[in-house]
């Protein structure tokens, strides 16, 4: 069969207002895919509707209403579906625990149904999270795809047990489905303003302090560029008849201590202003140190040139200039 042409495809991608998402549905369009993005609240700020993206067709409503979602796939005759659509905060996870399960385990288990039922499903991605694998001894990483998961926060399980219902689907009903377990993501478009990046950002640009909570200076992180996760989540898809039935870890290769990366992104601004720390409220824990081994992932896309963070970092903060520039206007 070899590699999915997604020309005049007709795409679902849920939670395309998502930070993910609109750099996903970019580049289905780039490809001449017949984009539908499925979006829960069509007024929020995203990344389409700053860019403008000129997106084929709306669709509007909850992934956990399987009604709403076998409508949707049958109007559109999908054949490909991006499931991105997720509750992706870890600590408002932790405040819901029953929201967070309803929408990351129940949602993915309805748009898997409906693309079950609907009968032109060709190919499923399902986002996960690196957050499945739960924490390991510093000496077990990096994280591979064939270790047991030990999720334990209320956001890891929810992510790990979303890919055990993914994994399912294509085990038990032939519904080609992959799931991507990925590293953090930076980059223009981020709207959830509570991460790092794009908080720490803003509030520099508006002559702020960044806020840091304390402890978190030496946590080690992946980070890879949304715009090159959504380019090689698509080259996986495209992918699919080697992907299917499997997680794939998806990241850079750089990894860094928090800490130094907010002296970066205070450089990059041009800011003289230093984080104010601040403490952690109740027992919420964090994973501390975190990075994936890319073996899998290098051998389905080779060659591919991913950004790096000090160009990363400048693109975003350029696309933030302009972003507090247009709420200004």
């Amino acid at each position: 069969m070899g590699l999915v042409d997604f020309y005049k495809k007709p795409v679902l991608v849920t939670g395309a207002s998502g930070f993910l998402g609109g750099h996903v549905v970019e580049r289905l369009l780039a490809r001449g895919a017949e984009v539908v993005g499925l979006v829960h609240d069509v007024h929020k700020d995203s990344y389409i509707k700053f860019q403008n993206l000129p997106i084929n067709h709306w669709a509007q409503g909850d992934i956990t209403d399987l009604g709403n979602m076998n409508r949707i796939m049958a109007d559109y005759e999908v054949e490909y579906v991006f499931h991105l659509a997720a509750d992706p905060i870890v600590r408002k996870c932790a405040a819901d625990p029953l929201g967070c399960f309803d929408t990351n385990i129940m949602g993915t288990a309805v748009v898997l149904e409906a693309a079950r039922r609907v009968g032109t499903v060709k190919g499923v991605l399902c986002m996960e999270s690196d957050k499945s694998y739960g924490s390991f001894d510093p000496k077990d990483l990096p994280y591979r795809e064939d270790q047991a998961l030990k999720p334990s926060n209320i956001y890891e399980v929810s992510k790990a047990c979303a890919g055990l219902v993914a994994k399912a689907y294509d085990h038990n009903y032939d519904l080609p489905t992959f799931t991507i377990r990925g590293a953090n993501l930076y980059g223009p478009g981020d709207m959830n303003l509570s991460r790092l990046i794009p908080g720490s950002v803003l509030r520099l640009l508006d002559g702020e302090p960044p806020v840091l909570y304390g402890g978190v200076a030496d946590y080690v992180r992946e980070f890879i560029y949304v715009g090159d996760a959504a380019e090689v989540s698509c080259r996986l898809m495209q992918n699919i008849e080697r992907t299917r039935g499997q997680a794939v870890n998806l990241g850079s290769g750089e990894t860094f201590r928090v800490g130094d990366l907010m002296e970066k992104i205070c450089q990059t601004v041009g800011s003289d202003l230093r984080p104010k720390i601040v403490e952690k409220s109740g027992s919420f824990k964090e994973i501390e140190k975190q990075w994936l081994d890319l073996t899998k992932l290098r051998s389905l896309v080779p060659d591919y040139d991913y950004i790096k963070m000090s160009d990363g970092l400048r693109i975003t903060v350029d696309w933030y200039r302009r972003f507090n520039d247009s709420r200004g206007e």
